[in-house]
């Protein structure tokens, strides 16, 4: 074999492993996919369209949601909002909502900044008394809804987001376990009829919130596959 030929069947071997790593390596780390995006300043749209601006201070105007894994047993939620004040707006007053499907069967992510009004203790969800501190930037994984008077649903565990004002996102970690979701299940937009709420949401609240106040949605459009 001649020096030449052995130089270039070195750098092709060379080459076949630099493919096989970055390949590897490619589908060890899942894409982040936006699910959805909506237009800035339309907080408030659906009372008077007048009031966009005031949406943004609030860090309420939401721009993009996104869904990827954080590892193999933890699903990132993420909440992009227009600008996103480093306490997170009003601490104890937006509250960020996603209504989900998964499988077809409804959960919800819901969640502030502070959240001890509705975190430290809410008979709704039955665990309540006694009262508990729900942590900083606490999120309720909420499911098997039930609507008479007041919406009822199961707390199915809690989660503690992440609040980046930098980038203007809310980053929401989810265990796998807490939704009932593996390999290949489909997450989707989902919608409480009860309460009116569908997919993401920015509102102000105190321990409820309406919809015939203002407030800004987002309704995701694509589906999230967990990956095999």
């Amino acid at each position: 074999m001649t020096y030449r030929k052995s130089i270039s069947l070195l750098l092709s071997a060379a080459a076949i492993a630099t493919g096989l790593f970055v390949s590897t390596s490619a589908a060890a780390k899942p894409k982040t996919i936006v699910v959805g995006t909506d237009p800035a300043g339309d907080w408030g749209s659906n009372v008077d369209a007048s009031l966009g601006p005031i949406g943004e201070p609030l860090g309420q105007d939401l721009v993009e949601a996104s869904i990827g894994m954080a590892d193999k047993k933890t699903i990132n939620f993420i909440i992009k909002v227009s600008s996103l004040p480093p306490n997170g707006g009003l601490p104890e007053g937006t509250r960020y909502t996603w209504q989900l499907l998964v499988d077809g069967n409804f959960a919800e992510l819901d969640g502030k900044w502070s959240n001890y009004s509705r975190g430290a203790c809410d008979p709704t969800a039955g665990n309540c008394p006694p009262p508990r501190d729900p942590g900083s930037q606490p999120f309720l994984i909420r499911g098997d809804c039930t609507a008479d008077q007041v919406i009822v649903c199961k707390e199915l565990g809690i989660v503690q987001a992440t609040f980046d004002a930098a980038s203007g996102t809310i980053t929401i970690p989810v265990p796998l376990a807490l939704l009932k979701a593996r390999a290949g299940t489909k997450i989707q937009a989902g919608t409480q009829a009860a309460s009116g709420f569908s997919g993401v949401s920015a509102t102000p609240s105190a321990f409820y919130s309406h919809s015939a106040t203002p407030f800004d949605t987002l309704m995701p459009a694509k589906t999230f596959v967990v990956p095999r």
